[in-house]
């Protein structure tokens, strides 16, 4: 019994430190590639735009992350409480 405890317990302490990084990681990246492909290189627009609207496009993906964590996060733990009948 303490096997499929410290299983599952592994398991959500991976899951949460996935999400983590990507909370953390995703929002930066897309930030600077924004910046650097999209409106410095494609649409040549000034620096502090430019900064603005990158910075626009890291809000989004963050709030994307964050609504997948809690999605997950709520259906997961839904899915796996078991349901009592009672007669």
């Amino acid at each position: 019994m303490s096997g499929s405890k410290e299983m599952t317990e592994l398991q959500t302490f991976k899951t949460v430190f996935y999400h983590s990084v990507v909370i953390l990681a995703l929002p930066v990246i897309s930030f600077f590639t924004s910046k650097i492909f999209l409106f410095d290189g494609i649409l040549g627009l000034n620096n502090v735009p430019s900064n603005v609207y990158s910075a626009g496009v890291a809000v989004i993906v963050l709030h994307i992350a964050l609504g997948v964590f809690i999605y997950r996060a709520y259906f997961d733990e839904r899915s796996k409480v078991p349901t009592v009948k009672i007669d």
